[in-house]
């Protein structure tokens, strides 16, 4: 009885934590650029705007190992 007590205060425990982070509302904060030119991190927007200022555009793929 004491080991099933214990397993549902855990699985209980766990499930609220889960829910709290999977609803948490925080957006991830931008990392602070470096140098004078403001980079940006949406490919989508920033070929929109590579066009409409007619510039090229460069593509960085950056992976992370893990």
């Amino acid at each position: 009885m004491l080991l099933s007590m214990r397993t549902f205060a855990l699985v209980a425990l766990t499930s609220l934590l889960v829910a709290s982070l999977a609803h948490s509302e925080e957006k991830p904060k931008a990392p602070v650029e470096l140098g004078l030119v403001p980079w940006e991190r949406n490919f989508h927007s920033a070929s929109k705007r590579a066009k409409a200022e007619t510039k090229p555009l460069l593509v960085l793929f950056q992976e992370v190992p893990g």
